[in-house]
């Protein structure tokens, strides 16, 4: 679980994606309020600064000549700071008085420092020109309000935006990572029960938590679900386990008849044939109930009270050793494959292990085609022990790999081979007993049937 909470998966997550959706649509919301605010007392200031400049030029226009004008505007200019106000006269001789210059450039005047004075503003001025006594008055007001206006407005909107940032993005990435991990529960749930195993359920704090939200909502329908099916596949291994219970002693029975019947008949009847065909299907029939028996023991998991260290490289000496005759009868070989003096331990029932890897060598045998090229191969690699089982024979289509595991289930051009459809369920049911991994792939051509081990 602890891997599929990586920062892409969190980032991925849906409340961390509406926290900063949410947040996205409040900056938005704020950033265009703000906007409208600010246009608007930008607009009110501008407008201000304006009028203010129309009402100052009321003490100039009294004056009915231009020295008279002068000397207004020097006594204005001495007493103002270049930087906040600026005034300039041009007398009709080309003449200026004031706190700042004036330059005539594309037909507009145009502001500049007088060295007599303080600096100009940074921020530019409002200027007012008119012809006055014969020349001309400029007055400015410089654009400071303006761009303290600016920067009031941008230090609300980051101070408004970063701490909601902040905020909106530790609570997205604290609900995120929650609501990840739980739903990281409920994938490793379906995970468990997409690969069989039918008792796994959603923990208890992922189900209960949040008071009953939606996630603990799906996480108790979840288990619910669960527990019906494992209850339902339990009832029918219970009741296929009863009728090959109930129907192996009859069936013995039958194939005792059968043979005693079959002594009472002349050699070479056609009554003592028949009889002799009706007790090989017998014990074919008696055969099917057995492996059905043991598939259904393997499964309650009684004989893991037996389990002890195996070392399967001995285990599978012998075997393959008991199997050599069987397959050189049948036109082919069989050969095994082990590291030297590795340690190939694993702990488990040796009677299943053996039966198990016999039922593997009689498939590949059986259907490793007319001359049956068979390897057994033993791996250790770190804590885990390989065993292989390969053949060149037609192998198994790879739809079909899954099914060949059920109970029964038989390949159409197999239904003319010997066999009941039960030698491969017994391979899963013993890997499962052993928490081993069985796999089954392509050999190019043929089958390989892998069974991988926790090793000791």
């Amino acid at each position: 679980m602890l891997g599929r909470l990586n920062r892409a998966a969190i980032f991925a997550s849906t409340p961390l994606r509406q926290a900063l959706g949410l947040m996205g649509i409040v900056f938005a919301i704020l950033l265009v309020t703000l906007g409208f605010a600010y246009v608007a007392l930008r607009s009110s200031t501008e407008d201000a600064i304006r009028t203010d400049l129309k009402q100052q030029t009321a003490v100039f226009r009294v004056a009915a000549n231009p020295e008279t004008l002068s000397v207004i505007v020097s006594a204005e200019a001495r007493a103002s700071d270049p930087s906040e106000r600026a005034i300039a006269f041009v007398l009709p001789d080309g003449r200026q008085v004031g706190n700042v210059r004036v330059l005539r450039e594309n037909g507009q005047w145009v502001v500049a420092r007088h060295l007599d004075y303080a600096p100009l503003s940074s921020q530019g001025y409002f200027t007012l020109t008119m012809p006055l006594a014969g020349g001309f008055l400029v007055i400015g007001e410089s654009r400071a309000p303006i761009a303290e206006l600016t920067s009031t407005f941008l230090a609300i909107l980051i101070f408004s935006f970063v701490p909601s940032l902040l905020v909106s993005a530790a609570y997205g990435a604290w609900a995120g990572m929650r609501a990840r991990k739980r739903v990281s529960a409920l994938e490793d749930t379906l995970d468990e029960l997409t690969e069989g195993r039918l008792e796994a359920r959603v923990p208890d704090d992922t189900v209960k938590s949040a008071r009953g939200d939606d996630l603990a909502r799906i996480g108790a329908r979840l288990n619910a679900m669960a527990e019906t099916q494992e209850a339902t596949v339990a009832a029918l291994r219970q009741v296929s386990a009863d009728i090959a219970h109930d129907l192996k002693t009859p069936m013995q029975r039958i194939s005792v008849l059968l043979s005693e019947l079959r002594e009472q008949l002349p050699e070479d009847s056609a009554a003592r044939a028949t009889a002799e065909r009706a007790s090989e299907e017998a014990e074919l029939a008696v055969g099917v109930f057995h492996s059905l028996l043991r598939i259904a023991q393997i499964e309650g998991g009684s004989p893991k009270s037996r389990f002890a260290p195996v070392d399967l490289g001995a285990l599978a000496t012998d075997i393959t050793e008991l199997y050599e005759v069987a397959a050189e009868e049948a036109g082919g070989a069989l050969r095994l494959l082990r590291p030297e003096g590795a340690a190939l331990r694993v702990q488990g029932d040796r009677g299943l292990l053996g039966q198990m890897l016999s039922n593997l060598i009689e498939n590949a045998i059986r259907h490793g085609g007319p001359e049956p090229d068979i390897t057994v191969e033993l791996v250790c690699e770190d804590d885990r022990v390989r065993l292989s089982v390969r053949d060149r024979g037609p192998g198994v289509p790879e739809a079909e790999r899954q099914l060949v595991l059920r109970r029964l289930y038989r390949l159409e051009r197999s239904r003319t081979t010997p066999g009941n459809g039960l030698g491969l369920a017994l391979v899963q049911a013993v890997a499962g007993l052993h928490d081993a991994e069985l796999a089954l792939g392509d050999n190019h051509p043929g089958l390989v049937v892998t069974v991988d081990f926790p090793a000791l």
